[in-house]
């Protein structure tokens, strides 16, 4: 992806004397982004394409991660050497005594019950585990279901500690075919899979783990607060089911990580969280100044059963406290793209489906952040708001958020109505110091029922530094853009140290003059006349009066392909 001025100057766009070696010539400063923006949309560029690109690019161009997994990585060899552990063996003798490059293979259907611990090993090689039923499972690529339980062995936890855990250090492990899980009658588990969590340095952290077309869950009736505490490194979670992940009174996620440095690979799974489905941070880690970065998470499906919901026709009991789908408090350079975001209502929390604040959870951690986050092309649907982010923490001192893109993604039935809050579609939210560089680029975000706002602006100064709202298509909701201090364009002008709000299409009451120039206006979703909004198809109409507008509103051929299979869980693996 482009970003900085350098790319700019590359592509002969920015008003700036160079010397034939590309160099701006001494005495020449770099233009800020506010004269930069100035002049690209005093210009007025033909392209509305260009015009969304430039300023989003100008804006933020958030670093993806350094490192990029491999489910399969050319360094995984199996020797000759594959062993057989029946039931009612020794699985753990058999970890112990197993060289890498050996296979241990459990068999299909069966139980192994202890806490198992993956020793450190010396030598070259991974460690396969796997199923005696491997032509009975799901091809590489495509995600387990329940029904594929029967073809696993079991590996089985009889108290409320992992049914597996990592030794500091400890690497180089494929798990394949294998369902984890507490035993019946554990009425709480703090969790199953334990990758770190204690270490005081990166040289202690367990590292390059595969779990590929792996079943790890709960029972509906008991808690369970974690599938997987991904305190490691170099760690690859794909084509895997992680549900009933839940507890009363406390978080629980599907997948929960504050201690590890990564990378992390976390592509085409199921993924059921009460609290977060998937959260980086929540904790202080113990190794100093981690952040942990390089997280690729691609094609999931995070998911919250409407079972858990009281008031819904097949609620079963138990009200788990609910926040969000996918939360981040401490990480870096995240690439989030292809997911299915479904069902958040307030609870625990008011009901946002994303939420990016750095959180210096327990005041030993201040250099916390959340920053260079992409978040393109995914749907997030059934949720009470949108995305709420917070420049900082408020109790504690930490890093600021910075660096943030959100480009062609469906926000739809962002429904207060149905469950609760007040159907925020973003809110920025800041402290003392701004969130810096923040662009929402082709997205379509649309309120059901009575939504509040479309952005939601707090802090006593500028809440965010950089602003880029571009080629958006927004319902209004009641207040538009509303800010304690001020509204509509004047809240913008308030509450931003620069900003950019052009070629979006706002739906709702009221008339152009309300918001920046270059924007439109449509008194309801009726008169867009999308496609066949019902089935989720927001393309623009032959006979809408906008069709003719360039690169507005989200991109739905670009968006079908990238989350082709989140549902279904046929992947193909495509890289960012």
């Amino acid at each position: 992806m482009a970003g900085g001025l350098d790319t700019f100057a590359a592509n002969g766009m920015l008003p700036t004397m160079r010397s034939p070696d590309g160099r701006i010539p001494a005495g020449s400063p770099p233009p800020t982004k506010q004269a930069f923006l100035r002049w690209l949309f005093a210009t007025h560029v033909f392209c509305g394409a260009i015009w969304v690109a430039a300023a989003a690019a100008l804006l933020a161009a958030p670093a993806g991660p350094r490192v990029l997994l491999e489910v399969h990585p050319a360094s995984l060899q199996v020797r000759d050497n594959s062993r057989t552990v029946a039931p009612g063996a020794d699985l753990q003798a058999a970890l112990d005594v197993a060289r890498p490059g050996d296979e241990i293979v459990l068999e299909a259907n069966q139980r192994y019950s202890g806490n198992f611990v993956l020793p450190g090993k010396t030598g070259a090689g991974w460690i396969t585990l796997r199923s005696s039923a491997m032509n009975r499972l799901p091809a590489e690529g495509v995600r387990v279901r329940p029904e594929h339980a029967e073809a696993m062995p079991k590996i089985v936890s009889p108290n409320d500690r992992p049914a597996l855990a990592a030794a500091p250090g400890a690497g180089f492990y494929r798990l394949v075919g294998i369902e984890i899980f507490p035993a019946e009658g554990v009425d709480y588990s703090f969790g199953l899979v334990s990758l770190g969590g204690e270490q005081t340095s990166i040289a202690q952290s367990p590292h390059d783990f595969i779990f590929d077309r792996v079943f790890v869950h709960g029972h509906a009736h008991a808690a369970l607060k974690r599938g997987f505490a991904l305190n490691s490194a170099a760690t690859v979670i794909a084509n895997s089911r992680v549900a009933d992940c839940h507890v009363a009174g406390q978080d629980a996620q599907a997948i929960g990580g504050w201690n590890g440095p990564g990378p992390y690979k976390i592509i085409n799974n199921y993924l059921e969280g009460s609290g977060e489905n998937v959260m980086f941070g929540g904790a202080d880690p113990s190794v100093p100044d981690l952040v942990p970065a390089d997280i690729e998470i691609r094609g999931n499906h995070f998911f919250k059963p409407l079972a858990w919901r009281q008031g819904e026709p097949g609620f079963a009991g138990e009200r788990w406290t609910v926040k969000n789908l996918l939360e981040l408090k401490n990480a870096r350079r995240v690439w989030i793209e292809g997911n299915v975001l479904e069902y958040s209502w307030v609870h625990g929390q008011v009901g946002f489906a994303l939420l990016l604040t750095p959180r210096n959870q327990g005041g030993k951690a201040p250099w916390c952040t959340v920053e260079d986050v992409t978040f393109v092309n995914n749907i997030v649907r059934h949720c009470s708001s949108g995305i709420s982010i917070l420049a900082e923490d408020d109790n504690h001192r930490s890093d600021t958020a910075k660096r943030l893109l959100f480009r062609n993604n469906l926000f739809e039935d962002i429904n207060p109505t149905r469950f609760g809050g007040d159907g925020r579609l973003l809110q920025l939210i800041s402290p003392r110091r701004p969130v810096a560089e923040l662009v929402l680029e082709r997205n379509t975000m649309l309120h059901r029922g009575r939504g509040n706002t479309f952005i939601c602006l707090d802090g006593k100064g500028k809440v965010i530094s950089g602003f880029g709202f571009c080629g958006n298509i927004v319902t209004r909701g009641q207040y538009g853009i509303h800010g304690s201090r001020a509204m509509g364009k004047a809240g913008l002008e308030a509450y931003c140290d620069g900003f950019e709000m052009t070629r979006n299409l706002i739906i709702g009451p009221g008339d152009a003059e309300a918001w920046p120039e270059g924007n439109l206006v449509a008194s309801t979703i009726d008169a867009v006349r999308f496609v066949d909004p019902a089935a989720g198809n927001y393309r623009l109409s032959p006979q809408s009066p906008f069709r003719s507008l360039a690169s507005v509103g989200v991109d739905m051929e670009a968006l079908g392909t990238a989350t082709a299979g989140a549902v279904s869980g046929v992947w193909q693996n495509r890289k960012p």
